[in-house]
């Protein structure tokens, strides 16, 4: 890219999650912690951190808190537009299986529907390709592919 435009959709989603903790709380619901402590212990943030960034991630709409029981919210889970944000947790999981090292244990997912493992793949919409480094250009005029 030869020139950063000002505003754009992409730093929108980069302003959604650019600190140090949003994206291991999204990933800490994606692996089942719900509750305030578990999520927590999952991610190791100081308190009043976990409180704001849980807090920022509501005002997104990126997780919500669930229903309340006994005057307490149950704890917080995803929505859709959380869900979706596991797309980009994947891929970043394929760069840190290529790049982390030997001595960091993996995690696999196993597609549903055909029982494999899953490994994230990034491909032009419009010709099927896989995206290789290098391979794209920012064109302000034309920015669908």
């Amino acid at each position: 890219m030869k020139t950063k435009p000002e505003r754009d959709t992409l730093a929108v989603a980069l302003d959604a999650v650019n600190d140090r903790w949003s994206l291991h709380i999204v990933r800490a619901l994606a692996f089942g912690a719900s509750r305030y402590t578990e999520i927590l212990r999952a991610v190791g943030a100081p308190r009043d951190v976990l409180a704001a960034r849980l807090r920022k991630l509501a005002e997104t709409g990126i997780l919500q808190a669930r229903a309340i029981e006994d005057g307490k919210a149950a704890g917080y889970e995803l929505t859709q537009k959380g869900k979706d944000l596991g797309q980009v947790i994947l891929v970043l999981k394929r760069w840190g299986d290529t790049y982390s090292g030997g001595d960091v244990p993996t995690v696999d997912f196993v597609h549903d529907v055909c029982g494999q493992v899953f490994v994230a793949e990034v491909r032009c919409r419009a010709c099927g390709e896989p995206l290789r480094s290098g391979e794209l250009s920012f064109d302000q005029e034309s920015p669908a592919c």
